[in-house]
């Protein structure tokens, strides 16, 4: 696995791994730009993002950067308005995770206690319903143990399939957040513009090793 991982992603410096990210120009990384706005108050591309939080998923515990990958130099105002953005959105998507875990944590006790409540009131009125058929008692008792444990099971069911994973991408976008993002300007294709003879330098190659 450690091998799969650094074949697939180039190593920055200081064993960083580097989650490379290939654009034309900035603006691609954000939904609906609007050149008169500041890129704090974007929406990144969620092309983008979700790229982002399954690398993370893939790195794992291994440290990253995320490099952007851009072929012409980019000013360093829009390089810390890019980054504010990173920044912001996924410290954005942190604080949604997080009420989203309060909630479930919520609703697991309230389903929890009601589960309880049931069963302590099955058990309490157990033989004490003489004025009812024996049958009538054992339907009530039956299903008030019934709703009970269908309450604790959600409750457990929530913690145990919800809880994990939203503890998981909460920890995604803390390091999302937090870790560097450099940029890297691409190499510009070679010249064919063409020579004295009037063709590309290519041709000049080629006929020049043709003739001897």
């Amino acid at each position: 696995m450690k091998e799969d991982i650094f074949s697939r992603y180039e190593v920055h410096s200081n064993r960083r791994l580097a989650i490379d990210v290939s654009v034309g120009k900035i603006e691609e990384l954000f939904e609906d730009f609007d050149s008169a706005a500041s890129y704090v108050k974007k929406d990144l591309d969620q092309d983008f993002v979700e790229y982002l939080i399954e690398s993370v998923r893939e790195i794992g515990s291994y440290d990253f950067v995320i490099r952007i990958n851009l072929p012409t130099h980019v000013q360093e105002k829009h390089r810390k308005r890019l980054r504010k953005s990173i920044k912001s959105y996924f410290r954005y998507l942190e604080l949604v995770e997080r009420r989203k875990l309060k909630k479930t944590l919520w609703k697991s006790l309230m389903l929890f206690c009601l589960g309880m409540l049931l069963l302590a009131i099955s058990m309490t009125l157990k033989g004490k319903m003489g004025h009812l058929s024996a049958v009538m008692q054992e339907l009530m008792i039956e299903g008030l143990t019934v709703a009970a444990w269908v309450s604790l099971w959600s409750a457990f069911a929530r913690l145990i399939f919800e809880l994990g994973s939203m503890i998981a991408d909460i920890r995604i976008f803390r390091r999302i957040a937090s870790r560097e993002v450099v940029f890297k300007e691409r190499e510009p294709l070679k010249n064919t513009q063409p020579s004295s003879s009037g063709k590309t330098p290519l041709l000049d190659i080629v006929e020049n090793t043709l003739t001897t």
